[in-house]
């Protein structure tokens, strides 16, 4: 039996100081059955030549060539045409490890499992591209299941690494009916935890196999209080979902979460009042209705869980307050 297609789907939009390094990563791979899929994203500078470029030199290649419709938009399209048995994504301003693909491959088949997650590299613009490390057959991995990795998003330290598309190799069936959703910053976070809630098995590979770029001029890299408090609606999401489903303890844990953040995001912004109460007032009627809607889940919160709840309930205000004192202990 021959080596499984993977399809990799980059969505492409004003990166043409990024692009060569990023396809170049990809087209050296050490796993060749690959199909590339590069989403123009209605780049209006040299990322559609070079995406062409590219084609004409390498089989492999499929360019889509479409108006801007943003991030969601551009992986959503590739989707729709992928013929891989595994999908994966990569960001055009990043680039990979020339191993990434036939490790994730070869851990995934030897674990059957249904999404491989490695870690990752920062890099810095204007820095020298990184030399990748050789590694042999003696790395760690770990082997969890869907909901392990959902707690594992509240209570560890790969809080990234369990939210980006980008560091994981996934079974396409994983993507029947799950799409990103258009429109919306932070879409990682509304989209990952579904794919990794339907997995019996996720394979960890602790190696830095992704090269993940800093950049001042990125939409992260632009990211304010009141425009990073956006994502309080994934976390309501996602509390809903795990109601829908009947996770009463992963159901609290979100709760909490995003009750916490919904602070956190009020701190950053603190020096603007009226911007305080469009960034995280807004999510208070939300908020209260998820918590309201699931009675059983909310009865067998902690004692301390129901204070907190209980008080935020009486007075956001005075809940952030406390909530501000204790964090300075």
């Amino acid at each position: 039996m021959g080596e499984p297609l993977i399809t990799v789907i980059v969505p492409i939009y004003h990166v043409e100081k990024y692009l060569h390094r990023c396809i170049d990563s990809i087209i050296d791979q050490t796993y060749r059955n690959l199909e590339i899929i590069l989403v123009d994203d209605g780049s209006d500078d040299g990322c559609p030549e070079i995406c062409d470029e590219y084609a004409g030199k390498d089989n492999r290649i499929v360019v889509i060539h479409k108006e801007n419709g943003g991030l969601s938009d551009a992986r959503n399209k590739g989707i729709e045409i992928a013929k891989g048995e595994y999908l994966a994504f990569v960001d055009s301003d990043d680039y990979i490890h020339k191993d990434m693909y036939q490790i994730m491959m070869d851990s995934l088949f030897s674990s059957e499992s249904d999404i491989c997650m490695c870690s990752y590299k920062y890099v810095y613009d204007g820095k020298a591209k990184e030399k990748d490390n050789t590694y042999g057959s003696d790395y760690k991995t770990e082997i969890i299941d869907g909901k392990s990795a959902q707690n594992n998003y509240y209570m560890g330290d790969k809080k990234l690494e369990l939210t980006v598309a980008w560091n994981k190799l996934y079974k396409r069936e994983l993507f029947r009916e799950l799409r990103y959703p258009k429109g919306k910053i932070f879409e990682d976070e509304y989209t990952t935890y579904k794919a990794l809630y339907k997995s019996n098995k996720i394979c960890i590979v602790d190696l830095p196999l992704y090269y993940y770029l800093q950049r001042n001029d990125s939409i992260i890299g632009e990211m304010n209080g009141q425009r990073d408090s956006k994502v309080v609606e994934a976390y309501l999401q996602r509390i809903d979902f795990y109601k829908s489903n009947k996770e009463e303890s992963l159901w609290q844990k979100s709760v909490m979460h995003c009750l916490h953040m919904i602070c956190y995001f009020k701190s950053m912004i603190s020096n603007a009042d009226s911007s305080c109460k469009v960034s995280t007032y807004s999510y208070r009627k939300d908020f209260l209705k998820e918590i309201n809607s699931y009675t059983s889940a909310y009865k067998s919160f902690s004692i301390r869980a129901k204070i907190e709840i209980f008080i935020y309930k009486l007075s956001e205000n005075i809940y952030y307050k406390i909530w501000k004192m204790l964090k300075k202990n």
